[in-house]
């Protein structure tokens, strides 16, 4: 028992360990969405259905990668400017609009957001191929995207939703799009944080059930009765 005990505590400490190191980096970079659908635009309208889980909730996600080849930099910071009229609806089977964004997809302009246009610095993407990802000294050169966040919603049930995207082309034609895409968001925890909760839950599982086995044989030996030497009763010296 004491042997078992000692094993429990062992494995589980390091299981607390293993889960809480893996989990802690993907938590705190976690953005609060997990991707669980993604296709890529093209020049016509387009109709995806999303079967939601009831309870959920989601959110639409409209990007254009742009490519860095010969983009100017300003302040350290690549200058992007592109203008793209953009109409996305969400809608219930009852005809309900349950999220919905009209305008223009502009980098510069909120809500939208660009994202790597700071890293890793002006020159890492001149020095790699324009169909590179990696700069020549083996760092990763972030992509280059504006955003355009549509949501979120909560599915009230499991009934089919469709989501109409019409994103028209650029209407200022000074930068190359690499490509063009709609991404579909929940709210669900992204598998290597669940299971690096899973794991260090049964760590903390393990470490109890080692400590009580632990204590319940430090009992048993204090409650074992002590052998005594001498003469026994009525032998004869």
């Amino acid at each position: 028992m004491r042997r078992a005990g000692l094993a429990l505590l062992l494995f589980g400490s390091i299981a607390i360990v293993v889960g809480t190191l893996n989990g802690y980096g993907s938590f705190f970079a976690w953005n609060g969405r997990h991707p669980v659908d993604s296709v890529v635009l093209g020049d016509a309208p387009i109709v995806r259905t999303l079967v939601p889980e009831p309870g959920r909730r989601y959110t639409v996600s409209v990007q254009v990668a742009f490519d860095r080849a010969g983009l100017e930099t300003h302040d350290g910071a690549t200058v992007v400017e592109a203008k793209m009229p953009l109409v996305v609806r969400v809608k219930d089977p009852a005809g309900t609009t349950r999220a919905e964004a009209v305008g223009w997809l502009d980098p510069r302009e909120p809500p939208n957001v660009l994202y790597g246009q700071a890293a890793p610095n002006a020159r890492s993407a001149e020095l790699a191929p324009a169909s590179s990802t990696q700069a020549r000294w083996g760092r990763p050169v972030p992509e280059l995207a504006a955003e355009r966040l549509v949501g979120p919603f909560i599915a009230s049930s499991a009934a089919p939703l469709s989501i109409a995207v019409d994103l028209g082309a650029d209407r200022v034609g000074r930068v190359r799009i690499a490509e063009r895409r709609l991404v579909v968001y929940d709210d669900a925890l992204p598998p290597i944080i669940r299971n690096a909760i899973i794991v260090a839950a049964a760590g903390a599982g393990a470490v109890l059930t080692g400590v009580a086995l632990l204590v319940a044989s430090w009992f048993r030996r204090r409650g074992a009765p002590r052998k005594r030497g001498g003469i026994p009763a009525g032998g004869v010296v």
